[in-house]
């Protein structure tokens, strides 16, 4: 039986774990376990764990997004039998997707037809706006965008794809990847923090000879707090620094290639 572990990560997400009943029903599935790291060792999120049947983990130190996610992977290796064919789904607390569409999602991942996939992410429950989940890499010439009041990340226009189609990169919000392509890939690059690890991921899979794939038909609701990224606050500096570092980070990648 395919096993599907779920990745998330906790950081004071409490009132979301506790209010998505989908969560609980998706858990209550004989192939699939959750798991939930708590990068604030909160006693409520441990005690609602073990309440719902979810795994909880904790570390000492307050660890990063690609860092975190690396950890319940390499928990699932280690302690629950996984093995090469079986899937990796990363996603946020502020995600939800229902239990009907996560049976959609488990029949594509089991037709082996590509072995990473980001599903359609909207903003609201009725999937009438979407959102911008998809995008295409930067580069060095983006950084100019925000001058002629464009995005440095280009997104996708989802209309005009279709279902199973090719994409660049898309939001660590929810991304299914199989455990063979993230070993290959040694998982995330840790040395982001917050913003670029899911970007810098798709794009170390693609030089990996793996093409991320979008399923249009997979819905779900990400209710996307966003954090304030004003010049002179420590998520604009980090989302910097993160940014530059994955555009050098790609020049090399090219350069091998």
């Amino acid at each position: 039986m395919t096993k599907f572990i779920v990745s998330i990560i906790s950081h004071g997400h409490l009132d979301y774990l506790s209010n998505n009943v989908e969560l609980q029903k998706i858990s209550d599935r004989a192939n699939v376990t959750v798991i939930v790291k708590d990068n604030l060792k909160q006693q409520s999120v441990e005690a609602l764990c073990k309440k719902k049947g979810y795994i909880y983990l904790t570390s000492h130190d307050v660890l990063g997004f690609g860092e975190n996610n690396n950890y319940c992977f390499n928990y699932a290796k280690n302690s629950l039998s996984v093995c090469s064919d079986d899937w990796f789904l990363i996603i946020n607390p502020d995600v939800i997707i229902e239990d009907t569409q996560f049976e959609n999602l488990i029949v594509e991942l089991k037709k082996k037809q590509g072995n990473f996939f980001a599903p359609n992410l909207f903003k609201d429950i009725s999937y009438t706006t979407t959102e911008n989940s998809i995008r295409r890499f930067s580069s060095f010439s983006n950084l100019l965008n925000p001058f002629l009041l464009k995005p440095i990340n280009i997104p996708y226009n989802k209309n005009s794809l279709s279902d199973h189609d090719e994409i660049e990169w898309a939001s660590g919000a929810f991304l299914c990847i199989n455990f063979e392509l993230f070993t290959a890939v040694d998982g995330f690059n840790e040395a982001y923090f917050m913003y670029f690890e899911d970007v810098d991921l798709c794009l170390r899979t693609m030089i990996n000879g793996s093409s991320l794939k979008f399923l249009k038909n997979i819905k779900a609701v990400h209710k996307g707090e966003y954090k304030n990224r004003s010049v002179f606050s420590k998520h604009f500096r980090w989302y910097l620094a993160s940014l530059f570092r994955f555009l050098i980070n790609q020049s090399k990648y090219k350069v091998k290639q």
